[in-house]
This record gives C-alpha cells, structure tokens and sequence, in this order.
C-alpha cells in the first residue's frame, strides 16, 4: 500500500524516509478504516471514528443527518475553518500546527513549511489521509487541482496558507 501511495502522489508520500521505513502515515488511516468495518455490520447503526483528529463515518440510515465535521484554524485553536457535513467517508488533515514540523518533502529533503494545514476528504480515510499528507508536503496553489487530478473523488475542503 505505501508503494502505491508513493506513486499516486507522485513521491510526495513516501515511507521510505533517510534511515529507514516508516509507514506510520498510512497506517493510521488503514486502522482505523479496518475498525470501522467492524462497524458496518451493525444495521440500522450510524458510526463516526475519530483517530487522532482524522475521520472515518458511515450514516447508513438514509433518513439520518450528515455528520457535522469542524476543521480547526491552524492558527487560532478552538477557531475553526469550516464546517463539513459528512455521510460516509473519510476526513484527513495534516499540517504543523499539532505536531510542528513533521511533515517532510521527500523530494528536497526539507520540511514542507508554504502550507499551514491541508484537510482532504473523500470516500475513504486511509486516502484522504495519504492526500492530505502529500499535499501538505507538494505545497503549491494548486493543491486542489492536484489532489482532484490524482484522486478523483477527493477534495481539498480547507486550506490555509503559511504568512
């Protein structure tokens, strides 16, 4: 899974990192979809898994309402970005804001640092969360467009540029 991560980005997730192998982010989002098919199969059940601030969610029940989903402002916590309403899917968001700079390019060798936060979502967690991350560390103004273009079915839904 993480070689075909590293190839729909272009490189730009790799968990080959200078010293080792590391897929711990992907790892995350591929957990937590696998716990949440156990959830599936609860009928008539809607279910809403929140790993570490990254989402997976189904509302199965046709007649129940959309999850409400806040993006947190990177640069004001407890502000936040937007408010999505999810149904089923998932919702990543990677970013410095948490966690500093942890995200790297691996292309240049260089922590990525033009983008504050990068949230993508779309019909599963494990790739919004490989987007999000590759996204986070591509940088760039068109990372709607590249995420669009190279996972149809995902969105850039927030974003926020570094001053």
């Amino acid at each position: 899974m993480c070689e075909e991560a590293r190839e729909r980005t272009g490189g730009y997730f790799d968990a080959w990192l200078p010293g080792g192998f590391d897929p711990a982010g992907l790892v995350k989002g591929w957990a937590a979809q696998k716990a949440a098919a156990l959830l599936d199969h609860l009928r008539g059940f809607d279910h809403y898994l929140n790993v570490g601030g990254d989402i997976t969610a189904r509302a199965g029940v046709t007649t129940a309402p959309p999850w409400h989903v806040a993006v947190e402002d990177p640069t004001g916590p407890g502000a936040f970005l937007t408010l999505l309403d999810l149904r089923t899917g998932g919702v990543a968001t990677s970013g410095s804001a948490a966690r500093g700079a942890h995200i790297v390019d691996p292309h240049t060798g260089t922590h990525a640092g033009e983008l504050l936060a990068v949230t993508v979502t779309g019909p599963t967690l494990l790739w919004a969360d490989v987007f999000a991350t590759a996204a986070f560390a591509r940088g760039g103004p068109d990372v709607e467009a590249w995420v669009a273009t190279r996972a149809p079915g995902y969105e850039v839904a927030a974003l926020a540029r570094a001053p």
